[in-house]
């Protein structure tokens, strides 16, 4: 078996799970998008799942790779939308929205206030995840729960440059009911400030089983695909 097939199949596994998760929550699967995380995938691997299927996103955490994988030979034909996952800098922000169809990671007002001003400069609209903690490690970015009225409620005031579009979460390490709770936690915030339109994004490829039963509608898959 050749690995393009491996790798479509797997995608195909993980798309027959999201299907099978929607109907037995009864949820509409056509509301459900899978953020292909291509950032540790070679551009052979990329190549294999574009050329066979058609993937709603592309999700990268580094301009200069994403640059160098999307304008190779093998890739710069497909005309893929692209998901700045990762921390942004604020030196690259200019950049990454010149490049990225959407930011899945603003943190923090001083962001915030770049990317606005890089929008207006590029007479275009940053959209833009807001980013929230789910745990108290240090690593980890975003806003605390408790941080997300104001937040939005200054980015909407002082910002027009940029509309937010959702929210994404990383789950925190523990048992299954410790992520779930996590997820509601983040739901809960998503129905208080955003629309069926908007896009929740939790789950990667260990946790998107429990995140598309509590209601996420934008997993990250990357290993359950390239690995």
């Amino acid at each position: 078996m050749q690995e393009e097939t491996k790798i479509a199949l797997a995608y195909d596994k993980v798309l027959a799970k999201v299907k099978e998760i929607c109907l037995k929550n009864k949820r509409d699967f056509s509301k459900v998008n899978i953020l292909v995380v291509t950032k540790y995938a070679t551009k052979e691997q990329i190549w294999q799942l574009l050329s066979k299927r058609e993937v709603f996103a592309i999700g990268q955490s580094q301009l200069k790779d994403t640059l160098e994988k999307f304008s190779s030979p093998e890739l710069k034909d497909f005309k893929v939308k692209k998901f700045f996952i990762g921390h942004l800098q604020t030196n690259k922000a200019a950049k990454v929205l010149e490049n990225f169809d959407l930011i899945c990671s603003l943190d923090s007002l001083h962001l915030a206030e770049v990317l606005n001003k890089q929008a207006q400069k590029q007479n275009k609209t940053a959209l833009c995840l807001l980013q929230l903690k789910l745990t108290n490690r240090q690593t980890q970015g975003g806003l605390n729960i408790e941080e997300v009225p104001a937040f939005i409620k200054q980015v909407k005031t002082l910002y027009p440059g940029i509309k937010l579009k959702g929210l994404m979460a990383i789950a925190p390490q523990g048992s299954n009911e410790e992520i779930r709770s996590a997820f509601k936690k983040a739901k809960n915030i998503f129905d208080c400030y955003f629309t069926k339109e908007d896009y929740l994004s939790l789950g990667m490829s260990s946790d998107f089983e429990i995140a598309l039963e509590e209601g996420s509608n934008l997993i990250r898959i990357g290993s359950a695909v390239f690995d």
